[in-house]
């Protein structure tokens, strides 16, 4: 400890020998309220909680009293315990540093309540009071940025912030978002912008990442700040939020010089390429060795632009379905290819749980049809490729792939982050913590989301006024965008002349309240994933007329051969105390068309093409800000219809649910393409102006609802509304989905007859959150198929997992004596299910594996070419888990109809067989796997099977130099509001 506050002293000598600047402690703060400032008259009750906590800068000060390399039982160096990500320098405790992990006491206790027990007076244990204003008594200080701001910072670290003019408010958003976001906002600024491995170093992480970037939003500077220009134009409102977006960036800047005074582009220091340092100035900019840049319009569009391509976008899989439709048709034929395909992608399955009960129709009825003329399929086997944007450029102009990165998850970390090498060594012992690694596995996670895979477990939960008590609606909800510290999100009310809101907002983005609650109405989102992007097939061509190629770099527009834009993304990568040695610069290649980004090269009939694809959004992420602002604002949003009107001014993809004393509703938003005659939403399409997008959908034909006759309003990022196409990439909306858990403790409430009060909400989504999703929806046709095994440990594993499926399939451990009920049954099926997941002994080799097996009698070798992931695991210690995956839905649907048992939309043909064929396949396979579970323990008897609670663990990802405890595992929303309001104005 002492020699890391030595070093850090050194660092700033040189910093002050070189500029002379001191080192304030804060702008214009006071310990107490310079004015009182009263809690507005309230409509109702909102509560929420945001962990782990409201604070998320370290500085060294807070770093030394803490102890670095003190990481609450798991290993002191991050770079030797890289398969776990809390495995940090030093670890929050619940008082220290203030307001870091506070929250996280709060939102971990619920997992621990007996859901039937909890009442409405309990609440105040699990959540905090989210009323606008702050009472006098709980205002911790007041500080007072600039004339016309304050900033008033309550007892639980939340800045609720005042503005005389939009641009005083935006103004001090900004101050509040570096004083606890700094280095976390710089990490997502340089994602955003694919320039990682020029912040950090340019190890195999970096490089993936920033290529992951380029391939959904490869911008210039000049083209994000081109976003604000022409927001500039739209509208009078339109010109004065963007001089508030200005205020916002002057906000942060000065708060940056404030707490960072020492930050230079050079120092005196032995290779040092810059430094920020300060008191109060965040350890991981000294430690790094890279000094806090100013903030620009671009780099804001550019966070909106990552936050935008992963949690509000969908679609894109046609070259992938095109592929796998292929793949069947060759296999089986082209009628029964197509049928085969139309089984499994449950474009509409009509026992898919929707969100809104009224139809709408979008995205086509009926099967896939490969035979328009506007569907244009790629060869299955090409005699050439070649890479799109997002390749690396080598230094002899060739191309290749990129590394595979991070390409783990939250809770995994990547194999190939950083190595223990001796400079990061050097920066664990002198720092305590390695600034580089944090940032990986921050970005890390993000990565996953923009190559595709399904992010989130946000979730709704609303009942009517009809059936709440005192008859006014009620709802539990919130968002989920993963477990850090310091959170993603962060909170704050903002109250201005045009705004009148508290709630979350991501990091960089906070001069608006983007989920939470106004002056007498609150609002939540998820994401559906609907489908705003195409994958689009254009001819290519060389403009100077010669033969074309995969390496070609023209297209076809129009019947002209067009150059395509066509440059090179290049970083340099300086060394650091994270990345030592000599500079060394990465391009990559970037490639676009008049439709969008070039994502690959190959043929089409033998002949050269480009797949490209065409975001509806892309260029537009600036435009929705506009949306959020009338969100946030009373004179805007009074009721339901006024609030979907708000909300349909955002283009990126979210389900909105809002609620007030009288109305629930949803509405959800989305840039939707109006597709043209000739095309499928399934498969790629030609990029001629005969093809192209005809426009935009109009608010009514989007899904939205208020009142609904059900009563209520549940999702879990779900299936929209009935007759609306899943989006090209979702193959997952069959019968069964994790909102299913939600849906049916909700019914049960209505149907019990007793006014639902909000802890009856609160009970039902933590009941729902500890739930197997395979274990309560697919186990139980599996066990009806298999009956009774001949072998006695056979036998016994199912009685087991019968058992565990009469408990609800829970995996939770209320009363937290170490381990969870039914845990044989919970290691025998979690073994069965995916044997290499779960490490198996027999692993990689087990020849075993439940989904496989029961579809394989009617996929054959293809069951194993189907191109989507068997499970979405708690053991990703992300908390998410359950989400998306088709798998589910195959089975139940396939073995309800083997079984004989009422189903609808059925499939083409029986993939498990006859009963007797399914029985003796299924059979076979849980033999194989009790041996293996068996062997694995190495124990005899299916009675002495445990399993280690803690491999589910939610692991929360570091965005500075200090980490939080691991907490037990539940599915739910990370940020969440309970709500009733019992007045209107």
């Amino acid at each position: 400890m002492r020699r890391s506050l030595v070093v850090l002293s050194s660092l700033l000598s040189a910093a002050t020998a070189a500029c002379l600047i001191g080192a304030p402690t804060s702008a214009s703060t006071v310990s107490e309220p310079a004015a009182r400032h009263a809690p507005a008259p309230d409509y109702g009750t909102v509560l929420n909680i945001l962990p782990p906590g409201a604070d998320g800068n370290v500085d060294a000060q807070t770093l030394a009293s803490l102890g670095p390399g003190q990481a609450g039982g798991d290993p002191t160096s991050l770079l030797s315990g890289l398969a776990n990500p809390q495995a940090f320098f030093t670890t929050a405790t619940p008082t220290n540093p203030p307001h870091f992990a506070d929250q996280l006491e709060q939102y971990d206790a619920l997992n621990a309540t007996d859901p039937a027990g909890l009442t409405d007076a309990k609440l105040p244990l699990y959540f905090k009071d989210a009323r606008l204003g702050v009472d006098p008594d709980d205002v911790v200080r007041t500080e007072t940025p600039r004339p016309g701001v304050t900033i008033r910072w309550d007892k639980d670290g939340v800045p609720h912030i005042t503005g005389k003019t939009d641009a005083d408010l935006a103004y001090g958003a900004g101050v509040a978002n570096i004083e606890t976001r700094m280095f976390l906002t710089d990490v997502l600024r340089h994602t955003g912008a694919a320039t990682m491995a020029q912040f950090v170093g340019p190890t195999d992480a970096d490089i993936a990442q920033d290529a992951a970037q380029l391939a959904v939003a490869p911008y210039r500077p000049a083209q994000l700040e081109r976003q604000i220009s022409n927001l500039v134009k739209r509208s009078p409102e339109a010109a004065r939020l963007v001089h508030a977006l200005d205020a916002y960036i002057a906000g942060m800047n000065a708060e940056q010089d404030t707490l960072c005074p020492a930050s230079t582009a050079s120092v005196p220091l032995p290779g040092a390429l810059g430094m920020g340092y300060g008191e109060h100035c965040p350890v991981e900019y000294a430690a790094l060795q890279r000094p806090p840049a100013p903030y620009t319009r671009a780099d804001i569009v550019s966070i909106a632009s990552l936050v935008g391509g992963i949690f509000g976008t969908g679609g894109g899989g046609q070259y992938t379905n095109a592929i796998w439709l292929q793949q069947l048709q060759e296999k089986y034929g082209d009628a029964a290819g197509r049928r085969m395909y139309d089984d499994l992608r449950e474009k509409n399955d009509p026992e898919a749980p929707v969100t809104s009960p009224v139809r709408a129709p979008y995205g086509g009825s009926g099967g896939v049809r490969p035979g328009l003329p506007g569907v244009a399929l790629p060869d299955l086997h090409p005699k050439a490729q070649q890479l799109g944007t997002g390749a690396i450029v080598n230094p002899d102009g060739s191309l290749s792939e990129p590394p595979p990165g991070a390409a783990g998850n939250q809770g995994n970390a990547s194999t190939t982050d950083p190595k223990p090498t001796p400079a990061h060594q050097h920066l664990m012992q002198t720092y305590g913590v390695d600034p580089a690694a944090e940032a990986h596995q921050i970005h890390g996670s993000l990565e996953r989301a923009m190559e595709g895979e399904l992010v989130g477990m946000s979730n709704a939960l609303i009942v009517d006024a009809a059936h709440s008590a005192g008859h006014h609606p009620t709802a539990v909800f919130g968002p989920q965008t993963g477990y850090y510290a310091p959170q993603l999100l962060m909170e704050e009310e903002l109250h201005g002349p045009h705004t009148r809101a508290r709630g979350v907002a991501f990091a960089g983005t906070n001069f608006v309240v983007e989920i939470g609650r106004g002056v007498d109405y609150a609002w939540s989102a998820t994401s559906p994933y609907t489908d705003i992007t195409d994958t689009v097939v254009q001819r290519l061509c060389n403009v100077d007329g010669s033969r074309p190629t995969v390496d070609s770099t023209g297209y076809v527009s129009r019947g002209k051969c067009r150059p395509m834009v066509n440059y090179e993304h290049t970083e340099t990568g300086l060394p650091s105390l994270a990345a030592q040695g000599s500079p060394q610069q990465v391009s990559f290649l970037v490639l676009r068309t008049d439709h969008g980004i070039v994502r690959l090269r190959t043929t089409l009939d033998g002949k050269p093409v480009a797949i490209v694809r065409q975001r509806s959004t892309y260029m537009h992420e600036a435009d929705s800000v506009l949306g959020f602002i009338h969100l946030d604002d009373p004179s805007r949003v009074r009721d339901a219809q006024s609030f979907m009107k708000a909300a349909s001014g955002i283009q990126y993809t979210f389900n909105w649910f809002y609620v007030d004393d009288r109305d629930i509703a949803y509405y959800s938003s989305a840039r939707l393409p109006k597709r043209a005659p000739g095309t499928d939403l399934d498969l790629p399409r030609w990029g001629s102006p005969r093809y192209d997008w005809r426009g935009y959908e109009p608010f009514a034909a989007h899904p939205h609802v208020v009142n609904p006759a059900q009563g209520y309003l549940a999702n879990w990022n779900n299936k929209l509304a009935p007759g609306f196409s899943s989006s090209s990439q979702i193959w997952g909306d069959g019968p069964v989905y994790r909102a299913l858990t939600l849906i049916d403790r909700v019914k049960a409430l209505l149907k019990a007859g007793k006014p639902v009060r909000r802890s009856d909400l609160v009970g039902a989504m933590i009941d729902s959150a500890t739930v197997d999703l395979r274990g309560a929806y697919v186990l139980p046709y599996v066990l009806k198929v298999l009956g009774t095994p001949d072998d006695p440990q056979d036998a016994a594993a199912v009685r087991a997992m019968r058992a565990w499926v009469a408990g609800g399939a829970h995996r939770v451990d209320r009363d937290r004596a170490g381990g969870y009920d039914h845990q044989a049954a919970i290691d025998v099926f979690d073994t069965w299910w995916n044997p290499d997941d779960i490490g198996a002994s027999c692993s990689p080799d087990c020849g075993f594996a439940l989904p496989k097996d029961a579809l394989r009698h009617g996929l054959g070798a293809y069951v194993d070419a189907l191109p989507e992931p068997l499970d979405d695991h708690p053991r990703e210690r992300i908390g998410s888990a359950f989400n998306g995956i088709s798998w589910y839905g195959y089975l139940n649907k396939d073995l309800r109809a083997t079984l004989g048992l009422p189903v609808r939309g059925d499939y083409s043909r029986s993939y498990c067989g006859t009963l007797a064929q399914c029985r003796t396949a299924l059979r076979a396979s849980l033999h194989r796997a009790v041996q293996a579970a068996l062997d694995t323990q190495g124990v005899s008897s299916v009675a002495d099977l445990t399993y280690d609670k803690s491999l589910d663990d939610i692991v929360s990802v570091s965005g500075g130099v200090v980490g939080v405890r691991r907490i037990d595992w539940q599915n739910r929303p990370t940020f969440q509001q309970v709500v009733q309001f019992t007045g209107h104005r």
